[in-house]
């Protein structure tokens, strides 16, 4: 079985605290109607894909022998590097759930009463949860010491962000026209704009 170290701790406390950001609002917005999805099959598919990287993988790679075979010495500059990508991410991500209230979905869909959200975080960047997810995902792949689980998280979520990004802000558009057309004139998908 796989020995933990210091980095190995960090992450299993960053899922921890991504679990107990997300699940409470995952749960109580899961009453809310949804009133229009866009979630098809290949969605749900890349959905269950990022779960797998980012949560079943890690878990079996910290608790059984099955991926040792892939293990590799930490770079201790780099594993610091994924700790400050967790701590940015962790905060982004509190702050993008924080912000979005009830209009929270992991899936493609508008809920009843949906309201463009343009304050808070979302008045700097369109999509700062995608932002935290790639910066958690990117300090798994920097905390973690293993070739086949460590980018398994970075890896399984470009493709769900590739995959959905478009799709999303066309909903966005056809829901709230022009204004969400000039709501992206004015910000960027995943980093802040430099335009006031």
């Amino acid at each position: 079985m796989h020995h933990k170290g210091l980095f190995d701790y960090v992450y299993i406390v960053m899922l921890v605290l991504c679990f107990l950001i997300r699940a409470p609002l995952e749960f109580k917005n899961k009453r809310i109607r949804a009133v229009e999805s866009r979630e098809g099959t290949l969605g749900r598919l890349l959905l269950l894909l990022v779960f797998t990287g980012s949560t079943t993988m890690p878990v079996l790679y910290l608790f059984t022998p099955w991926f040792d075979f892939a293990d590799y010495p930490l770079h201790a500059g780099l594993s610091y590097l994924g700790i400050v990508l967790a701590v940015l991410g962790l905060f982004l991500f509190w702050k993008s759930h924080r912000d979005l209230g009830r209009q929270f979905s992991p899936m493609l869909e508008l809920k009843d009463s949906h309201v463009l959200v343009s304050e808070g975080i979302y008045r700097k960047i369109r999509h700062p949860m995608y932002t935290a997810v790639f910066a958690i995902a990117s300090a798994q792949l920097l905390l973690i010491g293993n070739f086949v689980v460590g980018p398994a998280f970075v890896l399984a979520f470009s493709l769900l962000y590739c995959s959905r990004i478009g799709q999303e802000e066309k909903m966005m558009l056809d829901h709230f026209g022009s204004a969400y057309a000039q709501y992206q004139a004015r910000t960027n998908r995943l980093f802040p704009s430099l335009r006031r």
